[in-house]
Formats: C-alpha cells, sequence, structure tokens
C-alpha cells in the first residue's frame, strides 16, 4: 500500500501546480471549485453546484477563457509518470500493464463538439491510455475520435502509446493490454515497433497462418501460432471460457495459456475507470459547446481521479477517498464550503 503522507504530499504538490498555472486570481478561485466539484462524488457533476463561484462563470472559465490547459495537462502527466517511477524504486525491470480502449459518452445534442455515430452509439468517443501498476491506475492520456475520414481509433491508440517517456520505457517492462476492437496487424506492428509487448483480444473467426482456413477458434489453449494477416511474429493464444461463450487472446510473449489469460484481465481495469468517470467523476455530464470545453472537461475528470488514487486508503468507498483527497489537496476551499453550509439558513422546520 501506498505511503499516505507521501501520495498526500504528491497530491498536494499536484493541486499546487495546476492553481498556479491560471494568470489571475479569479481565474483560479474558478479552478479551484471546478476541481472541488469534481472530487465532490455525492452530488451531481453540474455547473450550478460548484459551491464558490456561479455557473455562468465557471461555463465563461471552461469555455471562453485563455489559460493554459496544456500545462496543466503537463503537470498532471508528470505527477503520474513521477508517481508510478516511486512506486517501482528498488524492483527489478517490474511489469507496467498500459491499457488502450475506446470509450462513448452517449449526447444527442447538435451543437456539442466531436459528437458523431460509431459502433451505433450517437454521442463523444475518446480513445484513452489507462497506466495500471499495483494499487496505482492513471488515465494518462486521450485522444478524440473525430468519424470518418480522420485517424482511426487504431491510430490514435499509437499516438497515445508515443507519448510514453523514455524513463518509463527504460524502468518497466511494458505490456499493452487491448480488446478486439484493436486486433488489427497495423496496431500489433506499431505496439512492437514501440518496443513493448501486447495481450489483445481477437475474434474467434481471425484467421491464422497455419494451412487451410485455421481459425483461433480451431486451436487450443496455450499453442503457438501466427496470425493470417501478421506472420512476422509467433503469438501465444488463451482461450477463455465465460458460460456459453468463449474469448480468445494472443501474447506477444511465449507464455504458458494460463499467464496469458492472466494478463488480459488487468485490462479490466480500464473498464472500471470508464465506470466510475463516467458515473462518479462526471464525464457523463459534459455539456459544454466547444472544443476547448471538452479538452478542459476531461483534464478536470483525469485529475480528480488521479488525486483521488493518490489519497486513497485501504478498505474505503471511492467517494471517501475522493473526499479526502479534497481535504488534503484543497484545504482553503473545504473550510469555506464548511462556512457556506454553516452559515446558510435552516430549511427543515425544526
Amino acid at each position: 500500500m501506498n505511503d499516505l503522507r507521501l501520495s498526500g504530499k504528491r497530491a498536494r504538490i499536484l493541486a499546487d501546480h495546476l492553481l498556479s498555472v491560471p494568470r489571475t486570481i479569479y481565474q483560479r478561485r474558478s479552478l479551484e471549485a471546478a476541481l472541488g466539484m469534481f472530487l465532490d462524488l455525492g452530488r451531481k457533476t453540474a455547473l450550478h453546484r460548484a459551491s464558490t463561484v456561479s455557473a455562468s462563470a465557471l461555463s465563461r472559465f471552461l469555455n471562453a477563457y485563455t489559460w493554459d490547459t496544456r500545462a496543466c495537462w503537463d503537470s498532471l502527466q508528470h505527477t503520474q509518470w513521477e508517481s508510478l517511477l516511486l512506486a517501482a524504486r528498488r524492483k527489478r525491470r517490474p511489469r507496467l500493464h498500459l491499457c488502450v480502449d475506446l470509450t462513448s459518452i452517449p449526447k444527442t445534442g447538435q451543437q456539442l463538439p466531436a459528437v458523431r455515430v460509431y459502433n451505433g452509439v450517437h454521442g463523444i468517443h475518446l480513445v484513452v491510455l489507462y497506466a495500471v501498476y499495483g494499487a496505482l491506475k492513471f488515465p494518462v492520456g486521450y485522444r478524440v475520435y473525430r468519424g470518418r475520414g480522420t485517424p482511426t481509433p487504431v491510430r490514435l491508440a499509437l499516438d497515445l502509446l508515443a507519448t510514453v517517456p523514455s524513463p518509463i520505457r527504460r524502468r518497466f517492462d511494458v505490456c499493452v493490454l487491448a480488446d478486439s476492437g484493436f486486433e488489427s496487424a497495423k496496431f500489433l506492428q506499431g505496439v512492437r515497433d514501440e518496443g513493448f509487448e501486447f495481450v489483445v483480444s481477437v475474434r474467434s473467426n481471425r484467421r491464422t497462418d497455419h494451412p487451410g482456413r485455421v481459425t483461433v477458434s480451431d486451436c487450443e489453449h496455450g499453442s503457438w501460432l501466427s496470425l493470417h494477416n501478421w506472420p512476422w511474429e509467433v503469438v501465444t493464444l488463451a482461450r477463455c471460457d465465460r458460460g456459453d461463450r468463449t474469448f480468445f487472446s494472443v501474447s506477444s510473449e511465449l507464455l504458458s495459456g494460463d499467464d496469458v489469460a492472466r494478463e488480459g484481465k488487468c485490462r479490466w481495469a480500464i473498464e472500471s475507470f470508464f465506470k466510475e468517470s463516467k458515473h462518479q467523476f462526471g464525464l457523463n455530464q459534459f455539456a459544454l459547446h466547444t472544443a476547448q470545453g471538452l479538452d478542459r472537461w476531461v483534464l478536470l475528470v483525469c485529475a480528480a481521479f488521479t488525486l483521488t488514487v493518490l489519497c486513497a486508503e485501504g478498505g474505503k468507498t471511492l467517494e471517501e477517498d475522493a473526499r479526502l483527497a479534497a481535504q488534503i489537496a484543497l484545504p482553503a476551499l473545504v473550510i469555506v464550503r464548511l462556512m457556506i453550509e454553516v452559515s446558510a439558513p435552516d430549511t427543515s422546520g425544526n
């Protein structure tokens, strides 16, 4: 388990770095209120619920005001990567899982940015890179898929993997995890070109390089094979039975089938993040009308999630961890909130 005092210190430093980016006190106060709003998991994430600034002020801050969003992303990602490196100190070539997946935010409005129909979902589609090492789990980057005629989700995922910094590549044995939406030869080769291993789910009808029309469903658990359109490396096949369905995944490493299946299960961490980010950290509540607003909304979701992970204590709920993160990272805002609650008139009739 992470040392809470050290993790809390990193959370406080991260919050201070983020709040130092806006140029004016007014903008810093808006960013502080926004971070506090995203860390308040007990209430629906909406602009009018920010306790120290108005909804209109927060809307202007996210949509229109010129503050350096890129600098905030840089501070956030630096903290995430440094936390992973610190957690791996004195370990011999530790294993880092980088999960890649696409998630959709269902939206019906026509004025929202980047709304497209993909896989039957009308909404905003994000390709996310998610790092997992022990108890540390961070969303370390994202790209927006903008539809036909723009870079594909596979291309966006490879762009994200290219951003992994050199110290991480040297320190960790990196394994990329992805579902069957990323089983293309272009993605597999791109991952290997980056110097990473992979465990990727494949469709049951994915052809192998064996003579005749042999698919992965015809092969045994743990067998070594070559894929039809990517024959340059031998991969290991894992079969996983769930009820009346069988799922398949391949690994670039010559492991046992059980080891491949065990590695592949780590990919579910990103699915948990998608669920938590949408339903607790407010990703699904996005309703701003600018691309800049979308980038800043995702930034705040990722920042709030990262602060919560840094301050997490074993045995507590996500809401309790987020409340602790707010107390450590934003103590002044928490005090102001308490003062507002104390001074509010009692409407209970007691």
